[in-house]
């Protein structure tokens, strides 16, 4: 992941002369950062303020809102609020690609490339013959070739994240995967006989080896 700093630019024409608080959040969150105050002229002039914010350029595009306010009105009130808002959409983005299983069993693999978390190289987990493993990687990443699997493209979205439910109906401990939605991690585990776990994973990228016997639940959205 790479947080970078990054810089708002908001302009407003000010009719009130005097001291003006510039409120912001990230969209989703609930509370807005009035630490920002800004002097302007008044009288229909034109003013502007810089407001730095954090950024990750390496994974989904995000979205700040807020308002300016002239300091005269109570923090709590609606009146006299200037709504804006800004996308950031990152230059180093994840993207999405698949390995497909196209010989009757595929062992599992571990590739020599790491996921758009940057942290772990990518684990493909025992398939039968058609099984998809989708996952994702940093922009630009070249898939190595793999015997008995077939690389590519994938449909799903690396910013679309659900809660996934892995459950074990059987009393052997099985493995599982997904790709975390926050740090954009893959993440492989095993899980304990007649147990379950509940993430929040990469819509997609859940996973289990092809006779695990473990099930899989896909749930609401849950980030961002």
């Amino acid at each position: 992941m790479a947080l970078v700093p990054a810089t708002i630019t908001v302009f407003f024409t000010s009719n009130y002369t005097g001291d003006h608080r510039v409120c912001w959040r990230s969209t989703g969150t609930t509370i807005y950062d009035c630490s920002t105050i800004v002097t302007c002229l008044g009288g229909g002039a034109a003013c502007s303020v810089d407001i730095t914010v954090t950024v990750d350029d390496s994974t989904c595009p995000v979205d700040f809102e807020g308002y300016v306010q002239a300091v005269c009105e109570d923090i709590g009130s609606l009146a006299g609020r200037v709504a804006f808002f800004v996308n950031y959409t990152p230059t180093d983005a994840c993207e999405p690609v698949s390995y497909t299983c196209v010989q009757a069993e595929c062992n599992p693999t571990t590739l020599a490339i790491t996921d758009c978390g940057g942290a772990n190289p990518v684990g493909l987990p025992k398939s039968n013959l058609g099984m998809v493993t989708n996952f994702c990687v940093p922009t630009g990443t070249v898939l190595p070739i793999v015997a008995g699997r077939i690389p590519g493209t994938s449909t799903i979205s690396c910013c679309t994240c659900v809660e996934v439910t892995f459950s074990n109906p059987a009393e052997a401990t099985h493995g599982y995967g997904y790709q975390d939605c926050t740090t954009r991690a893959q993440v492989v585990a095993s899980l304990a006989g007649y147990s379950s776990i509940t993430v929040c994973a990469i819509a997609g990228t859940e996973t289990t080896p092809y006779d695990s016997g473990i099930t899989i639940a896909v749930g609401g959205v849950c980030y961002p």
